[in-house]
């Protein structure tokens, strides 16, 4: 599942080089997350200047994938997540609060309706993910205001019973994020042991519907099998999707995914789940290249097949596309500032926005880290020598070789400072600084040229 909504919308030309590498690996589905950023004919402000996808461009791309054995299924939001489109004063009073749609109201299954009129006309598949996750505050804003105060579980369920009617018109059938029935049960938790839903809430839930368990974290086995009994006491079809940490920053989590990921395969090929796919998510401004993810690709179909064994699927995936599979796991060493390396922070980015003179960040440099970066820097300089994915290694070693200077500025201009060291002072004015802003620049084009060689250009002016 690739995320284009994030300020990123990935060009057509692109999904489908994507679609071809996946369709060679063993995959045969794609989702294509696109909250507003696909045409609706009579909606023009509906993804206005977020590069959407052009009827044309979406029905290009579904007769490619098509042609390669690769079912296109549209994945969009009709509750929550849709904060670009209530920008816009047209669609503002279609909200309740926050980024989540008015249920109940009639214009609200008006433009849903219009949604599907446009996945019907541009999609081949009558499959549909349609989010409806993480509404975290449905029916406590304009809703409240309008009906009073209702369960909400209520609510949620209405809601998806008019969506999937209107689905049911068009000729879809539903997928979509389990968590909010969770959720509302559980404190607002997702995750946990012995949750034990009503009967009532199981059965609410429309025949045909798959329910998508979606865990990004988890790195024992048993937390999966803690959830999939959760999911079976419904008695719809239930998928699973994991995560390619590809949304916390410049650099991918590549260790913390291969981890997560392999907990999930060896509890996934125990029960009895049909659809498995994992999300390419582009949070907070879409600053990773997706394709930094092949080798997790590549890894997760053999984990399907029962191949747990990592230097053997290090093996293969270098004899199929002439990495090293730690080459590409080194792309991650812009996020790796401590021994323990099996995380999710983001250091590459706080630390490349934190500033020297305030120094929010400051305490959360080691000693070492700039070596760190140095020593990171020459050892994805060597991957560097003409192959087709230079662009991504070239990225992430501009993006080190500003850290290496930066990331301990703040602490060095303090106890220059603070030991009233002139010449030192002097040094980073002089010296430092400069060096720093002329990394910068040289990281910017190569975010920019990854940023155009892969997504459209709206977007990167954010």
């Amino acid at each position: 599942m690739l995320d284009c909504s994030r300020n990123a919308v990935m060009k057509p030309e692109k999904v489908k080089e994507l679609a071809k590498l996946i369709s060679e690996m063993g995959y045969n589905m794609l989702q294509l997350y696109t909250e507003d950023t696909y045409e609706i004919k009579e909606e023009p402000f509906f993804g206005h200047m977020r590069g959407r996808y052009s009827q044309e461009e979406l029905k290009d791309i579904d007769a490619y994938c098509t042609s390669i054995g690769v079912e296109l299924v549209p994945c969009i939001q009709v509750l929550a997540h849709l904060t670009q489109l209530k920008q816009w004063e047209t669609y503002a009073p279609l909200f309740d609060c926050n980024d989540i749609l008015l249920v109940g109201d009639e214009k609200v299954y008006e433009l849903i309706d219009k949604m599907f009129g446009t996945l019907e006309q541009c999609f081949t598949s009558r499959r549909v993910n349609i989010g409806m996750d993480e509404a975290h505050f449905l029916g406590r804003g304009k809703y409240q205001d309008k009906h009073g105060y209702r369960n909400r579980v209520e609510i949620f369920t209405e809601h998806l019973i008019r969506v999937k009617e209107i689905a049911d018109k068009h000729g879809f059938t539903l997928m979509m994020w389990s968590d909010m029935f969770i959720r509302l049960h559980n404190g607002g938790e997702y995750y946990g042991e012995n949750i034990k839903l009503p009967k009532e809430t199981i059965e609410s839930v429309p025949d045909g519907v798959e329910l998508i368990y979606w865990d990004y974290y988890s790195k024992e086995k048993e937390a999966y099998d803690r959830m999939l009994t959760t999911h079976a006491d419904f008695h719809n079809p239930i998928a699973f999707a994991g995560g390619m940490w590809t949304w916390t920053g410049y650099a991918p989590n590549m260790q913390f995914t291969l981890d997560v990921m392999e907990a999930a395969m060896r509890s996934i090929i125990e029960h009895p789940v049909e659809t498995v796919f994992f999300t390419l998510w582009g949070d907070d401004g879409k600053d990773c290249s997706y394709f930094t993810m092949l080798p997790m690709m590549f890894a997760a179909v053999k984990m399907a097949e029962g191949n747990f064994e990592r230097d053997k699927i290090a093996k293969e995936f270098e004899q199929k596309f002439g990495y090293q599979f730690n080459e590409f796991m080194n792309l991650e060493l812009p996020n790796i500032t401590k021994e323990e390396s099996s995380h999710f922070h983001n250091p590459a980015k706080y630390l490349l926005f934190n500033d020297p003179f305030i120094g929010l960040f400051d305490f959360t440099v080691r000693r070492d880290l700039t070596e760190r970066y140095k020593t990171a820097s020459e050892i994805l300089k060597d991957s560097i020598n003409g192959r087709e994915y230079d662009y991504l290694f070239q990225m992430e070693k501009t993006l080190l070789d500003v850290l290496k200077h930066k990331s301990d500025l703040g602490n060095r201009l303090r106890t220059a400072y603070q030991e009233d060291d002139r010449k030192m002072l002097k040094e980073i004015l002089e010296q430092g600084f400069p060096t720093i802003r002329m990394n910068l620049i040289l990281f910017f084009d190569a975010f920019r040229k990854v940023w155009l060689i892969e997504n459209k250009p709206f977007g990167l002016e954010v």
